[in-house]
């Protein structure tokens, strides 16, 4: 019988040799934080883990505080130089559903060596029902989001990305 992904499970899933512990983002945050400042108006403010540590990353705000979008960060192991050829589609986890409350909320997945990110946005996360995933002999809940969904960002796209995903070359490195 299959049992439910656990906290624990989440740690050892999220353990990255870069990293303090599983729940340890901050590379991630600081690369996405370089690339929004580069694509906002110059009145936007960027704030890391503006609800607290049990919320989203990132909130991009307007000049009188209001918060515009929030962002939360993922980095995937098993995709660094091209996209795995397994992965039928972006997986958001319902653990993360907490996120959509936010009237704005965009997801984004990064590679591994963090070259490359997926962004999805609310909208297409929620015209996909929940449904079940096996994973190493557990249970989790996911929504299925298409690839089309997604947009690619980053520098070394394989021809297999650019087939399957909207994109963007651009250097995450700024």
């Amino acid at each position: 019988m299959n049992t439910i992904i656990t906290k624990t499970d989440i740690r050892n899933f999220g353990s990255f040799s870069d990293r303090t512990n599983s729940f340890d983002d901050q590379k991630e945050i600081d690369v996405i934080s370089k690339f929004l400042k580069t694509r906002q108006d110059n009145s936007d403010q960027i704030k890391e883990k503006p609800f607290g540590k049990y919320d989203v990353d990132l909130g991009v705000f307007d000049s009188e505080g209001d918060l515009i979008y929030a962002v939360d960060v993922e980095r995937w192991s098993s995709w660094d130089e091209d996209w795995p050829s397994n992965y039928r589609y972006i997986s958001f986890l319902q653990r993360k559903e907490k996120f959509l409350k936010y009237d704005q909320f965009v997801m984004i997945f990064f590679n591994y060596s963090l070259t490359k990110f997926i962004r999805i946005r609310k909208e297409d996360i929620l015209n996909y029902s929940p449904t079940n995933r096996y994973t190493k002999g557990k249970t989790d809940y996911i929504r299925k989001i298409p690839f089309e969904c997604g947009k690619l960002y980053g520098k070394g796209l394989t021809e297999r990305e650019k087939s399957i995903f909207q994109y963007e070359v651009c250097d995450l490195n700024i």
